[in-house]
């Protein structure tokens, strides 16, 4: 067994655990967006065949696209797919590039830790308003804020763990 064996098997590891996180993250969003689809046609229907709108299926369809999106943002992280300014960064050597995006990537789990703690205490405090149309608990729509902030953060976690495990002459910014 070489030295550099146990590393790579700790990176598949690694990269095994972020692949079922991004699954738990893309059944529901899929779900999601299906059934946003379907209630926004059968609402599209009833208001301008039958004349006789269906009053909940805006909200509906709205909470559904907040928990579609929030939960998108944790399958995005690993494959590196959101935006990003990486002209300063693709002018350095790979080596100080790769502690580059590490830096970078602390500063987001920062940002997805206050986002979660934040959103999570948003959440408690919604759980006795109302849905106006739907009339349900405000802490379903909110908590897609703290369980997408969580996803997010697992996800940076990986990605900085494959970073730091990377070989800092074949690893970048990506």
């Amino acid at each position: 067994m070489s030295g550099g064996e146990p590393r790579k098997t700790f990176a598949r590891g690694i990269e095994n655990a972020a692949r079922i996180v991004e699954r738990t993250a893309a059944i529901p969003c899929m779900v999601f967006i299906g059934l946003m689809t379907a209630i926004v046609i059968v609402g599209v229907i009833f208001r301008y065949f039958f004349m006789s709108p269906i009053g909940w299926t805006e909200e509906a369809s709205r909470y559904l696209m907040i928990w579609a999106a929030s939960l998108a943002v944790s399958m995005g992280i690993m494959k590196g797919e959101h935006v990003g300014l990486n002209f300063l960064v693709d002018v350095l050597p790979p080596p100080i590039r790769r502690l580059a995006a590490i830096g970078v990537n602390l500063a987001i789990l920062y940002f997805l830790w206050v986002l979660t703690e934040r959103g999570y205490w948003m959440a408690i405090n919604g759980r006795n308003q109302v849905s106006s149309l739907l009339g349900v608990s405000m802490i379903w729509s909110l908590a897609a804020i703290p369980v997408a902030g969580l996803l997010a953060m697992l996800q940076t976690l990986f990605l900085l763990g494959l970073l730091i495990l990377s070989s800092p002459k074949k690893s970048g910014a990506e």
